[in-house]
Parts: C-alpha cells; structure tokens; sequence
C-alpha cells in the first residue's frame, strides 16, 4: 500500500511539473508568398484564420506588398491573395474589426478636392467586398493630401481613425479623430489641435481600447534630438496630455505600448542618456521607464524612470501583466551588415552592386518587474544566443505570454546545451525548440527544457525552425503558431 501510495504521489509531481509543458502540433508545409517578410496572425474563430504578410516598400514602391492568406479550422490554406494597393493609393493598415478583416487604404482625387479613407473587407472566400468610406481630407493637389492612421481595440469591436490634414506654417498641429463601433457606427468625431507647433514630419500613433478610449503617442520634437514623447487621451470631448518627462539627459530610446486586462495604457522602454541617441550596435542604456493611463484616460497611474548599471544593444519587446505587477520584456538584439565577398573574376553589375549581407543577433531576454505605483521589483535574465544571416533574423528572437501563473519563455537553441552527455560545443549541432519559466512574482527563473515531440519543427532532420515571436492567443492556454524557412512555413497549435 505505501508503495503504491509512493508510486502516485511521484506520478502527481510528473504531472505537476509539466502542466507548463507545451504541446505542439504543425500542418503540412505552405509555399511562401513572393517578398513574404513581417507576418501577423489575425481574426481567429472558430472557422479559421487570417494571416497577413508585408514586405515595405523599397525602390520605386509606393505601398507596401499585402499578401492576405486564409486558413481553415483544420488548419489548411484556403487561399492567397496580393491585395497591395494601386500606385495612386496609399495604404494604411489592415486590421481585424467588427469579425472582418479589412484594408484600409486612401484615395486622392483632384477632381473631388478630397483624400477619401475606405475600409475594404477582405472576405473567407478570398473576395472583396464593397469599400466602406470611414474618413476623408480636403485637399487642393496630390502633395498637400495629408494623411491617416487607424487602430482596432484589443477585442476588435472598436476602431479609431486619425486624420492628420497636410502641414500649415506657423499654427499649432491639428487632427482629427473619429470612432466607429459595430456596423461602423460612429460614435464620435472632432478636430483637435495640439499646443505643439505644427512641423512638416509628424510622428503620432493611435490606439483605442476595449471600452473606446482613445490613447495617441506622439513624438513632440520632432525638430530635435530629444526624443521626446507625450501620451495623449481622448474621450470624444477633449485631448488631456501625459508628458514622459525624465530628469537630465535622459531620453527615451526604444518604446512598446500595451493594454492591461482592465483596458489601462501603458508605454515603457528603456532611456539612455547619451548626447545624441541613434539605435546601433554598442548603444548604451542607461534605465527603464514606465507609463500606466487608467482606462478612462484621467490620471497616470504609474510615471517612473528606474535607473540601472549600464546595458547595452536592448530594445522593448513587450509589456505583460500578472496581478498587480507590470512586467517590461526586452531583447539584446542588433542587426549588422557587410558588402559580400566577390569573386574577381566576375564582373560588378547593376544587380550586385548594392547587394549586403545581414547578419542578426537575437541574444539575451531581459525582464524588469515593477508593482502597481511602479516601484521596482526585480531584474531577470535569460540566456539566449541566438544568430542567423540573410533570413531577416525570422527564428532568433522569443515568444513570452503568461500561462498559469507563469512567464512561459520560448525560443530556438542549440540541441548540444541539453545533452548530459555532450555538454560541449558541437559545430553544427541542430537546433531545437526549448522553454523556461519565469515566477512573475519574484523573477526566478526555471532551467530551460527542451520542448518534446515538435515534429518536423526543430531538431536533427527537421525542415524549419520555429518563429516563436509570431503567435495568436485563441484561448485561455492555447495559441496559433508558426515556423518557417526562407521558402515554406508551417502553421501550428500550441497548448498546454
């Protein structure tokens, strides 16, 4: 019987210790899209999926290349479609809204004296649907047409529209904001100027939560060497200002924006105090800071600056949160590029002669906790050393979500580090998939594990290896995910 008892209890701390486990599970592999290069997954129910690929434009290209793709609940492709718009137009974004999703681009027209904003629904079966106008600027010719942006709210019912109308000499910026609901309803709309002088480039990015309130990050000095930032709230009355102001020299150098469960905004990132701030290998970091606007875009909640031991070549990846705790995610990650070598005998063309190869860093997970009134909590690290060249770095970096009360790490490394009896470097030695765990609460971090059972996915013979920073939350424990190569990808399940 204290056998058996025995037996069980060792079989309940198995199961214990790998309830944070992953199981994954792939589908067959996809050819990519032509130019395929920054990927998001959007718009999950029960039916499928859509993934959105873009290349930014380069040359002559006026847009970005599109490339929309469809997968069913089965996890098969259904179809792929370049929606990349004319050369008279200018896209905007694509977002997922009201249970669609759509492109959103602008129109000018001399004869209408108009910029005309439109929404195109990009439907399951691969059609288009009627362009819906959700916006426009009046406009005298092609240079003066002004501009938007567009943002969805986290569960995709609410979506913001900002005009921003073409540059006037000596008066203060103007904008104008609008919100649409379910059916594009709108909800509000006004014009707005800010108590900065308008400049001819102009730097805002809006969002809008859950509950409607819009939020835009605006750039202020955009003149300057500052780097300066400013959050603004909207309720569809008036704009109030939240400046981030840190003491010195110091000044912001990368930034992420996120939205709390509650639907709270909240911008951090790291400061540097150097003179004159360009991002680069060998930059210096100096500190962290951290911005939380309630949901009701009243008060600042949190508006801190934490200063740390110097680091360097770190950029904000994300901001997660778990209970009270606001926790800053970040990546040693640089990218570096050399002329190629050539061969002499072989002629210097207008093909080759501006060819580089790219080389991209994806090294150490950098964590920063900090409590509800933003005190700091603790730092963390987690090894990683990851390098790739010419494939835009796609398998380098790491995905982070908070998964039973954990901080569940995921990232490419190589197999030799976790064979007890090859512990030693091994040229070649194939990479896999791993995991850690993080307690949010304290910042203890587990040893990394290998993840079992990836399939074709990782590891001695496999075909790709994982994308980890490319991912879709469908479920409390569950996650659309992706792995590619430079030609095909596979799709894929994760739980736990």
């Amino acid at each position: 019987m204290n056998k058996i008892l025995f037996l069980f209890s060792i079989l309940c701390f198995s199961l214990q210790s790998n309830s944070q486990q992953p199981v994954l599970s792939w589908n067959s592999a996809n050819t990519k899209p032509a130019k395929q290069i920054d990927v998001e997954i959007a718009g999950y129910t029960a039916e499928g999926y859509y993934v959105v690929n873009r290349k930014p434009a380069s040359g002559m290209e006026f847009s970005p290349t599109i490339v929309i793709e469809y997968f069913n609940a089965g996890n098969e492709r259904v179809f792929v479609k370049d929606v990349t718009p004319s050369r008279v137009e200018d896209f905007v974004n694509v977002v997922y809204f009201n249970e669609s999703l759509y492109l959103v681009s602008s129109l000018f027209t001399k004869e209408s004296g108009k910029n005309i904003l439109t929404a195109t629904a990009i439907l399951r079966n691969g059609n288009l649907d009627k362009p819906v106008q959700i916006g426009e600027l009046s406009a005298e010719k092609m240079s003066g047409r002004g501009r938007f942006n567009v943002a969805v709210s986290p569960d995709g019912s609410k979506l913001l529209v900002l005009s921003q109308p073409n540059y006037t000499k000596d008066a203060n910026e103007k904008i104008g904001i609008a919100l649409f609901e379910k059916g594009f309803t709108k909800k509000y709309s006004g014009e707005q100027t800010y108590g900065y002088e308008w400049t001819k480039a102009v730097d805002n990015e809006p969002y809008v939560n859950n509950q409607g309130m819009a939020f835009i990050l605006k750039k202020t000095d955009m003149k300057g060497d500052d780097n300066t930032f400013s959050v603004f709230s909207y309720d569809g009355k008036a704009l109030k200002e939240f400046k981030i102001e840190m003491e010195g020299k110091r000044k912001v150098a990368t930034i992420v924006q996120a939205f709390s469960p509650e639907g709270d905004f909240a911008v951090g990132g790291y400061y540097t105090e150097e003179g004159k701030f360009k991002a680069g290998i060998g930059k210096a970091l100096h500190g962290t800071f951290l911005y939380r606007i309630d949901k009701a875009g009243a008060d600042a909640k949190i508006a801190q600056a934490t200063p740390f031991d110097k680091r360097k070549d770190i950029i904000a990846r994300r901001i997660i949160f778990h209970g009270n705790n606001n926790i800053l995610m970040g990546e040693r990650y640089y990218v570096s590029s050399q002329a190629p070598q050539r061969d002499p005998s072989k002629p210097m063309t207008n093909e080759n002669m501006f060819e580089r190869d790219y080389s991209y860093y994806g090294v150490d997970i950098i964590v920063d906790a900090f409590d509800a009134t933003g005190k700091f909590l603790y730092y963390s690290k987690v090894d990683k050393d990851n390098t790739s060249r010419n494939d835009n770095g796609t398998w380098v970096s790491y995905f982070a979500a908070v998964i039973k009360d954990k901080i569940l790490i995921i990232f490419n490394d190589d197999k030799y580090k976790y064979d007890d009896k090859k512990r030693i470097f091994i040229v070649g030695s194939p990479r896999i998939i791993v995991y850690t765990t993080i307690d949010p609460a304290t910042g203890t971090v587990a040893e990394a594990q290998p993840i079992p059972n990836t399939g074709p996915v990782g590891g001695k013979g496999a075909d790709m290896l994982m994308r980890p920073d490319v991912f879709l939350q469908t479920g409390e424990n569950q996650f659309v995910i992706r792995a590619e190569n430079p030609s095909i990808y596979r799709m894929g399940k994760m739980s736990f």
